[in-house]
């Protein structure tokens, strides 16, 4: 130790710097670094920017009255003697007060934007949320040829919900989606 005292002391080092330099280290090794956050720009065929964040778990989208908690899609199987299809689930919660008159959604990554659900009757399934599900697309069906791209992509799906007060609220709800997870969704689709 007085050997170490003795070289920091010739460097001109104070206590108090020390002291400070091992905190910093603390820190660091404490887990207390930043992350760095990725996220690529992206155009929506309606011409609306997003920015979405590939390094975080997809956030809800959020205009303060209605929110989009998610939005999954998934191999469905209804009948073991026809052939898989991919259907979408959505997750929409209301601010108290606020009740859906009407809600579309609509995937608007590219030009024909594509229509996937539309309500005209939406329910909450408990307080202030609603739930729903589109039909299932067959694997050749214009809603699933996404899929066939092997890279990297984000879609974009847009929100579009009429309240009963007359109020339209639209929202974007980016999804990151890896070329490794569409590799496994043709797999369970049997897409070659």
């Amino acid at each position: 130790m007085p050997l170490q005292q003795r070289n920091f002391a010739s460097r001109g080092s104070s206590p108090a710097a020390l002291a400070g330099a091992l905190a910093l280290a603390a820190l660091a090794l404490g887990g207390c670094l930043m992350q760095p956050s990725v996220a690529v720009s992206v155009t929506a065929a309606d011409g609306q920017k997003l920015e979405v964040p590939l390094s975080t778990a997809p956030a809800p989208v959020t205009d303060e009255v209605v929110t989009v908690n998610s939005l999954q899609f998934a191999p469905w199987e209804a009948d073991p003697d026809k052939p898989k299809t991919l259907a979408y689930t959505f997750v929409v919660q209301f601010k108290p007060g606020a009740v859906p008159a009407k809600i579309v959604i609509e995937d608007d990554t590219e030009d024909p934007i594509l229509q996937i659900f539309e309500d005209d009757n939406p329910k909450f399934a408990k307080a202030n949320i609603w739930g729903g599900f589109s039909r299932p697309f067959a694997p050749d069906d214009e809603h699933v040829q996404w899929m066939l791209n092997l890279d990297n992509n984000v879609r974009v799906y847009r929100f579009t919900v009429t309240l009963k007060d007359g109020t339209v609220h639209v929202l974007y709800k980016p999804v990151f989606i890896p070329a490794a997870m569409k590799a496994f969704m043709r797999r369970r689709l049997g897409i070659k």
